[in-house]
């Protein structure tokens, strides 16, 4: 085998060395972004649980003082309690007809800022 030729194949193995080195650093890289995009995602989920249940524990005691104030109008706690229960009834029929429209919009938009965000690191590159 002559000179050129073997210079060709010690080109080639490290052409071969070179492209699994940047295989490997890419598989890297995905793992880390997806696990980024995984702890944004919890951190998201953890701050909107939070809110939700603080929000929830709000609405609780205004839909109690909200009824004990409309019994106290009709003279009747039983009649407060009715009109609000009622409230809330209608409330959930509609947020039940319409959740699709709703609530689809919503997590598409979350999730796409989520996943779909430029990293800092890809805008400083382009």
């Amino acid at each position: 085998m002559s000179m050129d030729g073997k210079k060709m194949l010690e080109h080639i193995a490290g052409l071969k060395d070179n492209t699994r080195r940047y295989l490997e650093t890419k598989i890297s890289y995905y793992g880390v972004l997806a696990f980024e995009k995984a702890v944004k995602l919890l951190s998201m989920l953890m701050a909107n649980a939070v809110i939700i249940i603080l929000g929830l524990l709000a609405l609780v005691f205004l839909s109690a003082a909200a009824a004990i104030w409309i019994g106290e109008l009709l003279d009747n706690t039983i009649y407060g309690l009715l009109i609000t229960g009622g409230f809330y009834l209608l409330i959930a029929l509609i947020l039940l007809t319409w959740r699709k429209g709703i609530f689809g919009r919503i997590a598409i938009k979350a999730l796409t800022n989520i996943f779909f965000e430029e990293d800092d690191n890809e805008k400083e590159e382009k």
